[in-house]
């Protein structure tokens, strides 16, 4: 029982002293301080220079407790030597003793117990006898990387001592016995800073603690390549194979799901970088609407984002990368098939994903309800378990045919294949199947294959690359002439009008007009987002057309191009990337538009809803005057 109560009372004394410690750094000039796991800020006196210290001894009876006690001092120990003296005592708080209870009845006799041995002499109580530990953790952390604390104890009195933290983050381990505190945090906690972090060493008269905070941050990225989505955008780090994704955050793989680069703060070393698995990265990524694939450095490939369709290939509908454990090494691969890798990969702007093959073969899975995966049915394939590897079908091009690129939209898909034709399948509405108007293709048994004709682009002409808007497509043709057709809204064709193309009879092939893309203007690269497309020219410079509601055609307004008379070639203005700035790659989004530029920087303009330009705020550019060029800031990786 005597034990029993001594355990008490020390329980006791260790919960008064630290309510004593936190509200003695509290208190002086009616300041508060704010306890929380993962706050951003702090107010209050605590010094994060001085070891803040309580201590405990008996107190006789006398004045301050008539039947005696214990007295808590608590303060900082300003000199180091692990003892509070004089002007380092804050705060003195007495814990007495109750008056002696009435005397008991006397027990039975009991048989004579042998003698006791001599007990050991008791140790001084002098100065500096009392545990305490020196050192300081550090207040920074790193994504990915190991953290770690080993303090200095001094412990002359050999006294039983532990170790403890307050407000302890969630990653982070405090080692009870030798006090080491060890961890690594991921990618949910950069760009938070864990403050009153209380860490304390604790002895049986005394609590040796140390206020501190941790700010964690991310590897800054060098980004080689770009992505636009919908409202999110993802970069690559070929050097590093890191990838970082901003803008929606249900859609960045961090975890979490606020949003990053709609707050100042957000981006550069606060961006944490998305966790692909122990010891991978990225080789490519592709990012659209909802949706996120990389491919890594094994050739195997990852999805994350929105799952409704199967879209991210697990055999389920479960989203991925929006919640806790989730990524790394918790996030499955696709299952291409028993051996099988890939080398391309690409989505479409709803629910829908395709992948080249090592083998050069073409897999799609995810949303087909008008046939858009190529299976000649209307399943949506990754949603259910048994679909996806050996059990998911190729996509049938033709006799000897494989492809060299893909492109998606919401509802249909295009290839160019290995002799440079062009197959397109799925919903053939207003045209986008360049087949004169008629059916969907792919939807139904014998529509693939050599039963699938190719898309007439001209006479003697081939494709070089292909981009699939919203129901329209755009091809660059062997001669670097572009041709578009499908849905004409908006202007999105190039043409001068809104009208549909390869909807009807001598629409397509030799009757297709080329894009007007400029004097002795012709195209490198081409990106079609949802209603509007851009093109890389050959001297570098960058020409958009079609929708305009958000300024993702980079013109200083809203208003589209290409749906009227003398609005392209060299009436089509060029997009202003800034002083002698050119761009190397193209990526377009719902409503904005991504461009890597000659300097290795990446710009971004138009729709900026969820911060997905990158810019600390919400505000679109690109659709007002004085927005692009040299007053368009690159992002900060």
């Amino acid at each position: 029982m005597k034990n029993n109560m001594k355990s008490l009372l020390s329980w006791f004394i260790l919960l008064v002293s630290i309510t004593l410690l936190v509200s003695s750094c509290a208190s002086s000039d009616d300041s508060t301080t704010t306890a929380s796991n993962e706050s951003t800020s702090t107010t209050g006196d605590i010094d994060p220079t001085l070891v803040v210290v309580v201590e405990t001894d008996n107190e006789s009876a006398g004045s301050n407790c008539t039947y005696g006690g214990h007295k808590i001092n608590t303060g900082y120990d300003s000199d180091g030597d692990g003892t509070l003296l004089g002007d380092e005592i804050k705060k003195t708080v007495y814990v007495c003793n109750g008056s002696t209870g009435a005397t008991g009845t006397t027990g039975a006799k009991g048989d004579n117990g042998s003698t006791g041995a001599t007990g050991a002499s008791g140790s001084g109580g002098g100065a500096g006898s009392l545990p305490y530990f020196t050192g300081t953790p550090p207040t920074t952390a790193v994504q990915g990387t190991a953290y770690s604390f080993t303090p200095t104890v001094t412990n002359t009195s050999g006294d039983n001592i532990s170790f403890s933290m307050l407000n302890q983050p969630s990653w982070m381990n405090v080692d009870n016995s030798t006090g080491v505190i060890s961890g690594t945090p991921d990618g949910a906690v950069v760009g938070l800073t864990s403050t009153n972090l209380i860490y304390m060493l604790v002895g049986p008269k005394s609590i040796n603690g140390w206020p501190f905070s941790v700010s964690v941050t991310a590897p800054e990225i060098n980004a080689t390549s770009i992505n636009a989505g919908g409202n999110h955008n993802c970069a690559l780090d070929n050097s590093s194979g890191r990838v970082k994704c901003w803008g929606q955050g249900s859609y960045l793989g961090l975890g979490i799901t606020p949003n990053k680069g709609d707050n100042t703060g957000e981006m550069d070393s606060n961006l944490a970088y998305v966790d692909l698995g122990t010891g991978r990265t990225a080789t490519a990524i592709f990012t659209k609407t909802y949706h996120t694939c990389a491919i890594l450095d094994n050739a195997s490939v990852k999805c994350w984002g929105k799952n409704d369709k199967g879209q991210l290939g697990i055999g389920n509908t479960n989203n991925m990368g929006d919640g806790a454990n989730e990524m790394g090494d918790n996030l499955p691969t696709v299952d291409l098939g028993t051996g099988r890798t890939a080398t391309a990969i690409y989505l479409g702007e709803d629910s829908n994903t395709c992948a080249i093959l090592d083998n050069a073969s073409v897999k799609c899975w995810g949303k087909n309800e008008f046939g858009q995966l190529g299976i000649g049915n209307t399943n949506h394939m990754g949603d259910n378990a048994d679909e996806m590897g050996d059990n998911l079908p190729t996509v049938d091009l033709g006799t000897g045919r494989t492809a060299t690129a893909i492109s998606l939209s919401t509802t249909h898909t295009c290839a160019i294949l290995d002799n440079a034709s062009v197959k397109c399948w799925g919903r053939d509405y207003w045209g986008t199947l360049g087949q004169g108007g008629g059916s969907n293709l792919g939807d139904g048994a014998n529509e693939m294959g050599d039963n699938l004709p190719t898309v007439d682009l001209g006479t003697g002409r081939t494709a070089t690359a292909i981009s699939a808007g919203y129901y329209n497509t755009c091809a660059i043709l062997d001669d670097a002439s572009v041709k578009c057709w499908g849905k004409g809204q908006y202007g999105k064709l190039g043409q001068g009008n809104t009208s549909n193309l390869g909807d009807g009879a001598n629409e397509m092939g030799d009757n297709l007009t080329i894009v007007d893309l400029g004097t002795g203007r012709t195209a490198t690269a081409i990106a079609s987002g949802n209603n509007h497309t851009c093109a890389i020219l050959d001297n570098a410079s960058v020409k958009c057309w079609g929708f305009n509601n958000a300024g993702q055609l980079g013109q200083g307004d809203t208003n589209n191009r290409g749906d009227t008379a003398n609005e392209m070639g060299d009436n089509l203005t060029i997009v202003d990337l800034g002083t002698g700035r050119t761009a190397t790659a193209i990526s377009t989004g719902y409503y904005n538009t991504c461009a890597f530029l000659d300097n290795s920087a990446v710009k971004c303009w138009g729709s900026n809803s969820s911060g997905q330009l990158g810019q600390g705020n919400t505000i679109n550019l690109g659709d007002h005057a004085n927005e692009i060029g040299d007053n368009l800031p690159a992002i900060d990786l």
